[in-house]
């Protein structure tokens, strides 16, 4: 029987609470990565769908958004509760001394604020991102209110439990006692299966809108361009978080091999983060930022453009010095869906048959090879068939979760 059956004889759709540490704090926000609040927006076609995320200072306690109920816990008085800004909360963990006092309060604020609306409300499901800290709260949770509880794992969170023995003992806690877990790559999903043998794993990447990418205003590309002097010179883009392993230094490193051969490009890094001091000072130290230009952050909405302006866009994921990687970033979802070539590494963990959809694997993440796909990429030395990435459309990851949660 299909979800859509299921809920014509309910005559009602069953309720879900999405749980998770990261999510957009206000309309247009370029901080948080906003797939959580895309996945919970496209889960409103079979739930009613009410999201549990951290307070951060600026933001609506309770609101109503896009038709979700959106709920934020306190943890801290008002300044202080600052780790969901969307720097990633391990990494705020790893570079301030002061976010490890707050990390204790955040566990506590989220199991009151989600056992109070466990206590008021009747939640058929529960759908919660992140193995720590989220999943690990709302497994303590739906066991104690018997509530089927599907885990997403993304990556930071399995890498961090997957270090050591105490980790390991969690994450078989957390995916034994679940209903499914939802890895975003099939790497994960065998790190699962290895430590919990009995865990029901589907693997699904984050998703993306078509529509939001293939329906760019020609004339606003334009004015863009313009406003970046970028006009009639090749664009490589850079988009994402610069943290370690993001490999931004590795594309740095490739930028200057390109320069040697390659005429008249720009490097457009777009993004935030802990990392970008340390890259801004290796741009100057290698002599590249005649091509390199480093952007800030960008409203989501305003990412399109972007995209539609650059020739080949760069992925350059590596691991960092604890082992971690990517778990598959959208990034490459949201640029084939804008027709237009990845250079990325093996390191993203990009589905099979992406990588004849327009993404073009190195591999491995040094600057050579970083340097050869870039350089194939602009010269348009590939061929793609584009529409492939429509298999991760938001309806389509939807229509998947709908089924491992309510099935």
């Amino acid at each position: 029987m299909s979800i859509e059956e299921k809920i014509l004889i309910r005559d009602s759709k069953p309720r879900l609470l999405v749980a998770t540490s990261t999510f957009p704090r206000w309309a247009m926000d370029a901080g948080p990565a906003p797939f959580v609040f895309e996945l919970a927006r496209s889960l409103q076609k079979y739930f009613e769908v009410t999201v549990l995320a951290p307070h951060f200072p600026g933001a609506e306690l309770h609101e109503i958004w896009d038709g979700m109920e959106v709920v934020r816990f306190r943890y801290l008085p008002d300044k202080y509760e600052t780790l969901a800004d969307g720097q990633g909360m391990q990494n705020h963990l790893r570079n301030d001394k002061s976010a490890g006092f707050k990390a204790v309060p955040f566990l506590v604020g989220e199991y009151l604020a989600g056992r109070k609306l466990l206590r008021a409300r009747k939640f058929d499901f529960i759908n919660s991102h992140w193995l720590v800290p989220s999943g690990m709260v709302f497994s303590e949770l739906a066991r104690r209110f018997r509530v089927p509880h599907v885990v997403t794992v993304h990556a930071a969170d399995f890498f961090m439990l997957n270090r050591s023995g105490w980790g390991k003992s969690l994450m078989r806690r957390i995916a034994g006692s679940a209903k499914a877990v939802m890895p975003v790559n099939q790497l994960m999903a065998e790190g699962v299966k290895k430590v919990c043998p009995g865990a029901k794993t589907y693997v699904m990447p984050m998703g993306f809108d078509p529509g939001l990418f293939r329906s760019v205003d020609p004339a606003a590309v334009e004015n863009l361009r313009r406003e970046l002097s970028l006009q009639g010179k090749k664009l490589i883009l850079y988009l994402g978080k610069l943290a370690e392993k993001k490999g931004v230094d590795n594309l740095l490193k490739a930028v200057k091999i390109l320069s040697k051969d390659v005429p008249n490009f720009q490097v457009l890094v777009v993004g935030k983060g802990g990392h970008k001091p340390h890259v801004e000072r290796q741009a100057s130290k290698l002599e590249v930022s005649y091509w390199v230009r480093f952007a800030g952050g960008v409203p989501h909405k305003a990412v399109p453009l972007y995209y539609a302006m650059a020739d080949v866009v760069a992925v350059p994921s590596r691991p960092d010095k604890y082992g971690e990687t990517e778990g598959m970033p959208v990034v490459v979802l949201e640029a084939l869906a804008s027709r237009k070539p990845v250079v990325g590494t093996v390191h993203c963990h990009v589905p099979e048959a992406l990588k004849r959809g327009g993404f073009i694997e190195v591999p491995d993440a040094g600057e050579q090879e970083l340097a050869k796909g870039l350089k194939k990429a602009l010269e348009g030395d590939f061929q793609a068939d584009f529409s492939l990435v429509d298999e991760y459309s938001w309806d389509r990851v939807a229509r998947l979760y709908s089924e491992v949660i309510a099935g």
